[in-house]
């Protein structure tokens, strides 16, 4: 073989070796090129497959470069490039009608959304030891409850000092920073200050609505910042474990911890689990009232707890979870971008006051819990990182900010954190304004 001959093939072989994604980078670039091409001439399908065109093709790009830039990629790059670079295309009308659709169908329409949070959660919950699952529930409700009374504390004490108010900032900006989101947190709390106030609903969510956004994300880059903390620090990190264990409890932790092989049957059974436990949450949603989310997150910890399920069906949810967040992490966040994160919402508001008065509340939480992390035998970093849930947007927040700190097993946690959390948080603030009304 030639010298020339021999340098071509190895100049193809190091680019098959470059991977997008999961994908070698040749063909990711002639797939892309096809989907690229659809969505500037607007003849992209507004359907889920178009959507997952669009995604996958921004988020595995978007995920390679955020990874690759030095610096960035020790702070969640992959995650914050993913689902801000997607948010600016749309704030600057660059990103293709036809495109925004598309995800839009998929995001909105489809729920892809809510297949990525349950899959999560259920793989979460069935793939943990079901000890340490009881034991992290349990021991969170200090962390939540100290950061509730703290971050509406404090930020409205800095709110009245920088000239915005106690009041104003308590119920206008910290409120809907740990109401849980958009749809679970601000809608409903809109609605019970416009009736209190007699306020026109869509002004009233027009008001909250930017603390939301804001909030999730500063929780975002707040949480990057503390998983780079944990790995300079890693005594204080359990790579996703909440609770720490005692030297022999560990030992036999890793004795019953299976490393089973892929298989695609498995994952089968946990793609049908998931979509019994999401329908049963939306049946039970109907009945009593709590977030199917949450109610998932309990029917599915009552079935680890008491080992009802055979654990070919605890390996399929598992598998299910590991195949969905290694492939759909990046994509998802473009989604995210495109569909919820609205800069124009956020940039109305933008005053150094507003900006001070947020990051605070999400200061608040990420140190209340780190600092009870360590009375309460957690591990500190996984502990702030759980606090910081409460002011996330969300399941978007919560997917946001656990894909930064490559935290995914946490999710059922988090869900409990931002929704539960975001409930109490309505709930207590209408009934303040009502007396003060």
């Amino acid at each position: 073989m030639s010298d020339l001959a021999r340098d071509e093939r190895s100049t193809t072989s190091a680019w098959q070796g470059i991977k997008v994604g999961p994908m070698p980078l040749p063909w990711f670039l002639l797939f892309a090129a096809i989907i690229l091409m659809a969505a500037v001439t607007e003849s992209l399908p507004v359907d889920m497959l178009g959507g997952f065109g669009v995604i996958l093709t921004l988020g595995w790009a978007l995920g390679k470069i955020g990874d690759t830039i030095p610096g960035l990629n020790k702070f969640g790059g992959s995650t914050i490039l993913s689902m801000l670079v997607p948010a600016i295309l749309v704030f600057y009308g660059l990103l293709p009608d036809n495109a925004i659709e598309s995800v839009t169908m998929l995001m909105s329409d489809a729920n892809f959304l809510d297949l990525y949070v349950f899959a999560l959660v259920t793989g979460s919950i069935l793939g943990m030891n079901r000890q340490v699952l009881v034991q992290g529930f349990a021991r969170m409700v200090i962390p939540m409850s100290v950061g509730l009374v703290l971050a509406m504390l404090i930020p409205a004490a800095i709110g009245q000092l920088v000239g915005i108010g106690f009041q104003e900032t308590l119920f206008n900006i910290v409120t809907p920073a740990m109401a849980g989101g958009i749809g679970g947190g601000v809608l409903p709390l809109a609605q019970g200050y416009s009736e209190v106030q007699n306020i026109d609903y869509g002004a009233m969510v027009a008001i909250l609505a930017p603390a939301s956004i804001l909030s999730n994300f500063f929780s975002i880059g707040v949480a990057a910042i503390v998983g780079r903390f944990g790995e300079k620090h890693p005594e204080l990190s359990g790579n996703g474990t909440l609770v720490r264990q005692s030297a022999t409890e560990e030992k036999e932790l890793v004795n019953k911890e299976k490393k089973t092989p892929i298989n695609f049957q498995s994952i089968g059974i946990g793609l049908f689990l998931l979509v019994a436990v999401y329908i049963f949450g939306n049946l039970m949603q109907g009945i009593i009232g709590l977030p199917a989310a949450v109610i998932v997150i309990f029917a599915s910890t009552i079935m680890k707890y008491f080992q009802v399920l055979p654990a070919s069906i605890e390996e399929g949810a598992k598998q299910l979870n590991g195949f969905i967040s290694s492939n759909f992490t990046a994509p998802l966040m473009v989604g995210l971008g495109i569909i919820y994160l609205d800069l124009k919402a956020v940039l109305d508001v933008l005053t150094w006051q507003y900006v001070v008065v947020v990051l605070a509340v999400v200061i608040v939480l990420g140190l209340t819990g780190f600092i009870l992390g360590k009375f309460l035998n957690m591990y500190q970093i996984e502990s702030a990182i759980l606090s910081l849930n409460q002011s996330a947007m969300g399941g978007t927040g919560n997917v946001a900010i656990l894909a930064t700190t490559d935290r995914n097993s946490l999710m059922p946690f988090a869900q409990v954190a931002t929704r539960i959390g975001g409930a109490i948080t309505i709930s207590i603030m209408i009934t303040l304004l009502n007396l003060f009304a």
